[in-house]
């Protein structure tokens, strides 16, 4: 009797891990052994070039995810999930996370994300119109100083990779805001963006 309890627990322990999840569900990922060694591969679902991932972004998004999925299941729980999110430059609470997962998970419940609609998810964020206080955010992970300011070689290189804006982009963003201050009373240091103001400028 007792044996049949702890299988019985055990098994409603493994139905509970991500709970929330249809269980009909099918696999997030494929597992091989190559070279007596077991190898993942996510199952892509969704149509990369439709999200505005390349390549080499995907490459990327990958890896990260590959950091916080332990188990290799190819879903991530909440805990997990907001780890990754403060990794991609959100500094998202246990309730942001929610929030931000409940956009694409099919989990009401534990809001587990799979790799799927990580990937949509990173797709939505990117189209988003961002408002005042996620940019500082944004800017404020980057400075820890809080400083008030960046180096432009080093926002040039931010903007380029998380959100794969195009050159000219930023070199119009970057010379409408040199013209912005070179309105201002104060001269600014060179090559120096102070973000506050870049920030102001952008929601003009």
């Amino acid at each position: 009797m007792a044996r049949f309890e702890l299988r019985n627990s055990t098994s409603n322990l493994l139905e509970t891990l991500h709970g929330g999840r249809p269980k009909d569900e099918e696999p997030h990922v494929k597992k091989s052994l190559k070279k007596k060694r077991e190898k993942t591969e996510y199952i892509v679902r969704v149509d990369l070039d439709e999200l505005g991932i390349s390549e080499d972004e995907f490459e990327d998004l990958q890896s990260l995810f590959e950091l916080f999925d332990h188990d290799k299941d190819g879903i991530l729980n909440l805990k997990e999930t907001q780890k990754l999110l403060r990794c991609l430059g959100f500094r998202a609470n246990e309730d942001q996370a929610k929030s931000m997962a409940s956009l694409v998970s099919v989990d009401e419940i534990g809001f587990s994300v799979s790799f799927n609609e990580y990937l949509r998810l990173v797709s939505l964020q990117r189209r988003a119109e961002p408002d005042e206080e996620s940019l500082l955010d944004v800017f404020l992970s980057l400075d820890p100083q809080e400083t008030g300011k960046i180096d432009e070689l080093h926002f040039r290189k931010i903007m380029k990779s998380k959100d794969a804006i195009p050159e000219e982009d930023i070199d119009e963003m970057l010379a409408e805001y040199k013209r912005v201050s070179s309105l201002e009373e104060d001269e600014d240091e060179e090559n120096v963006i102070y973000y506050k103001r870049f920030i102001s400028m952008l929601q003009q």
